[in-house]
């Protein structure tokens, strides 16, 4: 009887911890969803890539080609100077952006102009290091290699060199003091 009664109590114990404990047979929570993939656009741009070339690449490349020849001598022409750098590495980058010209889907898919669209961004950043360095000879040695990536590009893709009718601000580029 005494077996029969520390059975029981322990069994009374046992049960009633069991109530208290969190129950067990529920299913394991689930992992937790992966976010949804955000769906990839594309992405052109709203002018033709002409219209890049003439009023970005155009007002970028041609201050650092001129830069070689007359190089800044002050602060600001340094800040500007690093502006066109920029926005050089910038437009190399663009310009692999499909636009509204005639062209600009055919060009983009181009492995050779893809190259040389990189080419201009290296450049470009070629062009930033000689600025931040304030080293002229790195500075003209960017310039070059942009002149180069330019001609490549017009005589692959645009041999006569033909603005489609753009133009350049009549004030650019400014007068040279």
């Amino acid at each position: 009887m005494h077996v029969a009664r520390l059975l029981l109590s322990t069994l009374t114990a046992a049960m009633s911890l069991a109530a208290c404990a969190p129950a067990t047979d529920k299913a394991p929570a689930a992992a937790p969803t992966p976010p949804p993939q955000a769906s990839v656009r594309e992405i052109n741009l709203p002018i033709s890539i002409n219209a890049v070339m003439v009023a970005l690449v155009d007002h970028a490349s041609e201050p650092i080609w001129l830069d070689a020849y007359r190089p800044p001598t002050t602060d600001a022409g340094w800040r500007e100077a690093e502006h066109h750098a920029y926005q050089s590495a910038l437009s190399g980058k663009t310009i692999q952006l499909a636009g509204t010209g005639p062209n600009d889907s055919e060009w983009v898919r181009d492995p050779e102009w893809i190259r040389m669209a990189d080419e201009m961004s290296n450049s470009g950043m070629d062009a930033l290091s000689a600025v931040k360095a304030r080293n002229i000879d790195q500075l003209t040695a960017a310039g070059d290699r942009l002149v180069a990536s330019c001609n490549a590009c017009h005589v692959a893709f645009k041999p006569d060199l033909p603005s489609m009718g753009l133009y350049k601000s009549p004030d650019y580029p400014p007068p040279q003091p």
